[in-house]
């Protein structure tokens, strides 16, 4: 069973919207609202491909926690929140251009709480096999207790990864370099990629990465794909699956919970990449992070892996 540690936030997503002007009035063509945040997505995405999942993340009592709530519970997520939290679920209102760009607005409401009441991962640890951290940059308590919560992991016995996301603090390899050294599956794009190590080219920084103690690295590369360092091994390059790409938000924490449900279904590294690959890609096909994923079936089918034999699970 996966445990995922990470945020949760509620998504207002709209677009494409090339230009704003004040006390003016726009009408993109795609709106979403909804479940978001990288702990939320990456734990729905691989419950709606069969994987067991539990989530460790905090949620507020309002409306929009609601409707969080109820989404994972639809999905199979067992879902656990931080206890006694004052204030409201974390709301982010976005805006994308038809390139893909995107201006974000986010208020992280009871974020700002979590995980300070979740000393070690213990009392959630009933059947877990695999830990994954979601961007404990996006949670001032899990900026500080990844690496604790890892190297508990590691003593379990249990599998890790870490998704890292992006540092609007700057202090990027200070957070994740302790993590690293107990981190089997490292996730990152090329843009965090060269944050967390200086090296702009991929292969460098995941040469790099490997360097500071991650076992193995996968770099997502959005309309490229992505490259997939196995060990020592050079990285080897995953390509994408086209799509008409309409809003990326959500579509990297897309990509993790397909891998990590492939990864649990015992697949192929490689093969588990190319399960990502469509998944980031079906969630970039329409706004929002989930609106546009699909049943395993489905999903192998479109990474050309589907054989009447294989195991499927729709929602």
């Amino acid at each position: 069973m996966l445990l995922v540690a990470g945020n949760l936030v509620y998504d207002w997503i709209g677009g494409p919207v090339e230009s704003l002007a004040w006390d003016t009035t726009v009408w993109p063509k795609h709106f979403a609202a909804g479940l978001g945040g990288n702990g939320a997505t990456t734990a729905y995405a691989a419950a709606y491909l069969g994987a067991a999942v539990r989530l460790i993340t905090a949620c507020g009592g309002d409306s929009n926690g609601e409707a969080c709530r109820k989404m994972l519970d639809r999905a199979g997520v067992e879902a656990f929140f931080s206890n006694g939290l004052k204030g409201e679920t974390a709301l982010t209102m976005g805006l994308f251009r038809s390139d893909g760009a995107r201006a974000l607005i986010h208020r992280p409401g009871v974020l700002d709480q979590a995980f300070t009441d979740i000393d070690s991962l213990a009392p959630h640890a009933d059947g877990i096999d695999w830990l994954h951290v979601a961007n404990p940059f996006a949670v001032p308590a899990l900026r500080e207790r990844a690496a604790a919560y890892l190297q508990e992991a590691c003593d379990r016995g249990w599998t890790t990864s870490l998704d890292t996301g992006w540092d609007r603090q700057g202090q990027w390899i200070e957070v994740i370099g302790p993590c690293l050294p107990f981190v089997e599956w490292f996730f990152c794009n090329e843009a965090e990629a060269a944050a967390l190590t200086g090296k702009p080219d991929y292969r460098d920084a995941a040469a790099a990465l490997r360097a500071h103690g991650a076992a193995n690295v996968i770099i997502k590369r959005g309309a490229l794909g992505c490259a997939v360092a196995l060990g020592r091994t050079a990285p080897v390059e995953v390509a994408p699956c086209a799509v008409e790409a309409i809003d990326t938000t959500g579509a990297g924490d897309s990509f993790c919970g397909a891998f990590l449900a492939a990864m649990l279904r015992e697949m192929d590294p490689l093969d588990a990449a190319r399960i990502a690959n469509v998944y980031g890609a079906l969630s970039a096909s329409a706004a929002g992070a989930a609106t546009g994923l699909t049943t395993w079936r489905e999903t192998t089918r479109l990474a050309g892996l589907w054989t009447a034999g294989s195991e499927a699970r729709s929602h």
